[in-house]
C-alpha cells in the first residue's frame, strides 16, 4: 500500500491548502459577483431595489461552485491511484469456447 503514498499525501495538500484559501476565495468571488450585479442593475433599471433573490441565489451559487471545483480537482489528481486496466492477452488461456461464427447455408 506505499507505492501510492505520494498521491496521497498530493492531495491532502491540495485540500488542506483549498480549505485555507477558501474563505477569501469565496470572499472575492462574492465581491466580484456583487459588483457585476450592481453595474448590470445600474445600466438597466437604475430606479429599483436590488432583488434580494438574486443576490441569495448569487450567494448560493457561488458557495457550491468552490466545492465542486475542488472535488473535481480531487477527483483528477486521484485518477493516478486506480489500478491501470490490464489488456487482455492473446495468447492467454481460454476459459470457455469461442463462439462460432455463422456459417452462410
Amino acid at each position: 500500500m506505499r507505492e501510492h503514498s505520494g498521491t496521497a499525501i498530493a492531495i491532502g495538500v491540495v485540500s488542506t491548502f483549498a480549505f485555507t484559501v477558501w474563505a477569501a476565495v469565496v470572499a472575492v468571488m462574492l465581491w466580484s459577483g456583487i459588483t457585476v450585479y450592481a453595474i448590470v442593475k445600474w445600466i438597466g433599471s437604475p430606479g429599483d431595489h436590488a432583488s434580494a433573490t438574486s443576490l441569495l441565489v448569487l450567494l448560493v451559487g457561488t458557495v457550491a461552485v468552490f466545492p465542486l471545483l475542488l472535488a473535481i480537482a480531487i477527483y483528477l489528481v486521484s485518477k493516478s491511484m486506480r489500478y491501470a486496466r490490464k489488456r487482455e492477452k492473446k495468447d492467454a488461456e481460454q476459459l470457455s469456447l469461442p463462439i462460432p461464427s455463422p456459417t452462410a447455408d
